[in-house]
């Protein structure tokens, strides 16, 4: 079967694996903010002592994620077609997470404020959103 950007050329369209980007995005947006409303809560309450540790956790993950991930889910043709489906929103969680993860590392983060509890929100939302597409990846991946 032959795919063209997410939608195949064959005949029989009960055969064809649609890209479901939108569900994607939907998931990623909800998750990620429930993920940040935890995250935010925990860091006002002063349960979470060194955002910034978590910071560089989620520096080093999405950069390892940025390689590993991509390169094995292009080693095949299916793989290239699920990865040119959630590519976007996959995009978009790494590249935010990496922008907002080196922003809470750099800044002194002290709980009780508000710009360090909206940087942890931004991290965490990002976060939880490339996990989300993440899902959706595999998702496509592993279903026949």
């Amino acid at each position: 079967m032959l795919y063209d950007s997410c939608t195949c050329r064959n005949d029989n369209v009960q055969e064809c694996n649609r890209c479901e980007t939108g569900l994607s995005v939907l998931v990623g947006i909800i998750s990620g903010i429930i993920f940040t409303a935890v995250v935010v809560l925990l860091f006002t309450n002063g349960l979470i002592t060194d955002p910034g540790f978590a910071g560089w956790a989620a520096l080093i993950t999405v950069l390892v994620y940025l390689f590993v991930v991509i390169a094995v889910a292009a080693g095949s043709e299916k793989g290239r077609n699920c990865l040119e489906c959630y590519l976007g929103s996959i995009i978009f969680g790494i590249f935010g997470t990496i922008f907002s993860g080196y922003l809470s590392v750099s800044t002194v983060l002290e709980a009780g404020t508000v710009f360090p509890a909206v940087v942890v929100g931004l991290t965490a939302f990002f976060f939880a959103y490339m996990i989300a597409g993440t899902f959706f990846l595999i998702r496509c991946i592993v279903r026949e």
